[in-house]
C-alpha cells in the first residue's frame, strides 16, 4: 500500500513537471510573438518614406497615359513636353503623400499577388532619388471591408502591405489635372450690365439701361427693344455668373475647327465691372505723408470699378465627358464647360426674357380709357377739379392778440380755401369711385404666365383696353380666349403672352360690376 502511494506521488510530480514545461514553452512563444509583432509594426510604419527634396524624377499612370515629371530647382517639367505648363503645386501635392505611407498590415509569403489586384495594378509609381537610387510602388485593389489599398514595393510581390493612403484619388485624372491653367473670370450677377448671345438663330441682347420700368431691355437681332422681365433677367445673370471650366484639354490648341470653334455654336459676350485696387497718385501720396497721424485711413486700400468684357466661344460636345468645348477670348487654351451650365443660353430666345407684366398707364397720366367688351365700347374717364369750400371758422382767439396781428395776416385770413375733387365717369355718367379704381388696379395687375412668339388665335378679342394718355400716347391690350386654361394677350406692337383664364374672368367681372346699368 505504501509502495502504491509512493508511485502515485512520483507520477503526480512527473505530470506537474510536464505541465510546467509546457507553460514555459508557451510563454516563450507568446513573448517571441509579441516581440515579432512589435518589430513588424515598427517596420510597417516605415513601409514607404520618401522626402520630397530627395526626388528628382516621378513617374506614374494618369488616365491612359504614363507621365514622367522631372524636378528642377523651383519647378517641374514633363518629360518629352518640356514646354507643357506644369502646375508645380499639383505635382508637389501628389509627391507629399509619399513622405509617409504607413502599412496597417503586412502579408508575408504571398503566393498569388493576383488575389490583391497586383497582377494588373491600378497604378505603378516610380521614384528616382537625387542619389540615383529608386523606389517602386505597385498599387492593387482596395479591401472592400476596410477601404485600405494593397501595395507591394520594388517588385517584391511576396510581401503585400495594406495602407490607408488613397493612391487612387491622389494619383488621379489625366495629364491636364497637372497643368497650370488660365482662370475663368470671376463675375457676380450684380456687376453685369449687358449680355449678348449670338447664335445662328435666336440671337438676343439683354441690356441694363435704367430707362424701362424694369431697368432692362431685351432685343432680337434687327428688332426693336422690348422691356425685359427683371426676374427672368436675374436668372440669366445668375446663369452667366455661374459659368466655370469643367475640363482642360489643350494648352496650345491650333486646330479650332476640330472642336467646332472655328464657327462656334454660340458666342457669349458679357459686359461687367470688376473692383480693382486704385493706383496711388502723387497727390494722394503727398496727402498721406502730410496726414501722418491718421494711420488708420492711410492703411486702407481703395478700389475702383473697372469696365471688363468677357467673350466665350462655344463649340461641339466632347463625347467622352459630355462637356462643350469652349475658348475664352483669343486664348490658346481649350477648355470645357458642362452642358447643364450652357443649355439655358443655347436654347434661349429673346421672348423668354420679355417682361411678364402687361402694359398699362398710370392713372394720373390717363386722359381716358376705352374698354371694348363683346363688341360694345365703354369710355372711362377720371376728372380732377378744384372746388371752393367755406373756410372753417374756429373759435375766436384772444382779442388782445388779434389787435397785434399785422395786415398781411389779415389778408391771408381772407383767402378762400379749395379742395381737390376726383370724379369717375363711364360713358359720361358718374360711376362709383371704388368700383372704378378696383377695375383699374385689376387691369394694371395682370401678368402673363409665359410669352408667345406669335398669336395663333384668330378669333376676335373678347376684351380690349385702349389707354389714351394726356400726352397723346396710346397703349392697347386685347384678351382673346385660347383654350380651357388660357387667354392670349396681345399689345399694340404684336407682343403676345398667355394669361390665366380665371384672372381674365375676374377682370371682366370687375368691369361688369363697374358698368352695371350702363348701356
Amino acid at each position: 500500500m505504501k509502495k502504491k502511494r509512493g508511485l502515485f506521488v512520483i507520477l503526480a510530480g512527473v505530470v506537474l513537471l510536464c505541465v510546467l514545461i509546457v507553460c514555459y514553452v508557451a510563454l516563450l512563444k507568446v513573448n517571441s510573438s509579441e516581440e515579432k509583432t512589435t518589430e513588424e509594426e515598427t517596420a510597417q510604419e516605415e513601409a514607404v518614406a520618401i522626402a520630397s527634396d530627395d526626388i528628382s524624377t516621378l513617374t506614374f499612370e494618369a488616365g491612359d497615359q504614363t507621365l514622367t515629371f522631372q524636378k528642377g530647382e523651383d519647378s517641374w517639367t514633363l518629360e518629352g513636353q518640356e514646354d507643357f505648363p506644369v502646375d508645380a503645386s499639383k505635382v508637389d501635392s501628389v509627391v507629399s503623400c509619399l513622405a509617409s505611407v504607413k502599412a496597417d498590415r503586412t502579408l508575408t509569403d504571398v503566393e498569388d499577388p493576383g488575389e490583391y489586384g497586383l497582377d494588373v495594378p491600378t497604378n505603378v509609381i516610380e521614384v528616382v532619388k537625387t542619389d540615383g537610387s529608386s523606389e517602386k510602388i505597385t498599387v492593387g485593389d482596395k479591401n472592400s471591408s476596410t477601404g485600405n489599398t494593397y501595395i507591394c514595393l520594388n517588385d517584391d510581390a511576396s510581401t503585400v502591405y495594406t495602407t490607408s493612403t488613397d493612391f487612387g484619388s491622389t494619383f488621379s485624372g489625366g495629364l491636364y489635372n497637372y497643368a497650370e491653367s488660365e482662370s475663368y473670370p470671376t463675375i457676380t450677377s450684380s456687376t453685369i450690365s449687358k449680355i449678348v448671345v449670338k447664335k445662328d438663330n435666336n440671337s438676343y441682347t439683354v441690356t441694363n439701361n435704367g430707362k424701362s420700368s424694369t431697368g432692362w431691355y431685351v432685343q432680337e437681332e434687327d428688332n426693336k427693344n422690348q422691356e425685359a422681365d427683371s426676374t427672368q433677367v436675374g436668372t440669366l445673370q445668375s446663369t452667366v455668373a455661374g459659368l466655370s471650366f469643367a475640363g482642360y484639354y489643350n494648352y496650345n490648341c491650333t486646330d479650332w475647327a476640330a472642336y467646332g470653334l472655328e464657327k462656334p455654336k454660340m458666342t457669349l459676350t458679357v459686359d461687367y465691372t470688376e473692383e480693382v485696387e486704385a493706383e496711388s497718385t502723387d497727390d494722394t501720396e503727398s496727402d498721406s505723408e502730410a496726414n501722418t497721424n491718421d494711420t488708420e485711413d492711410s492703411s486702407e486700400t481703395t478700389t475702383q470699378a473697372v469696365d471688363k468684357e468677357l467673350v466665350l466661344y462655344v463649340g461641339n460636345v466632347n463625347e467622352t465627358d459630355g462637356n462643350y468645348y469652349v475658348r475664352l477670348g483669343d486664348s490658346s487654351e481649350l477648355h470645357g464647360i458642362s452642358q447643364a451650365s450652357l443649355e439655358t443660353l443655347l436654347n434661349g430666345k429673346a421672348f423668354d426674357y420679355w417682361k411678364t407684366s402687361i402694359d398699362s398707364m398710370t392713372i394720373s397720366d390717363l386722359d381716358h380709357l376705352d374698354v371694348t367688351y363683346q363688341g360694345t365700347t365703354y369710355t372711362l374717364k377720371r376728372v380732377v377739379t378744384e372746388e371752393k369750400v367755406e373756410k372753417d371758422k374756429s373759435e375766436d382767439t384772444d382779442n388782445d392778440a388779434d389787435d397785434d396781428t399785422d395786415a398781411d395776416s389779415e389778408d391771408a385770413d381772407d383767402e378762400e380755401e379749395t379742395k381737390t375733387v376726383t370724379t369717375y365717369y363711364v360713358n359720361d355718367q358718374e360711376a362709383d369711385s371704388d368700383n372704378f379704381t378696383a377695375f383699374y388696379r385689376a387691369a394694371a395687375a395682370m401678368v402673363c404666365q409665359s410669352r408667345l412668339e406669335e398669336n395663333t388665335t384668330k378669333d376676335d378679342a373678347e376684351l380690349t383696353l385702349s389707354y389714351h394718355g394726356t400726352d397723346g400716347s396710346k397703349i392697347t391690350i386685347s384678351y382673346t380666349p385660347r383654350d380651357s386654361s388660357f387667354y392670349v394677350m396681345e399689345d399694340q406692337d404684336g407682343n403676345c403672352g398667355l394669361v390665366n383664364k380665371m384672372n381674365v374672368k375676374d377682370l371682366i367681372d370687375t368691369f361688369l360690376t363697374l358698368t352695371e346699368g350702363e348701356k
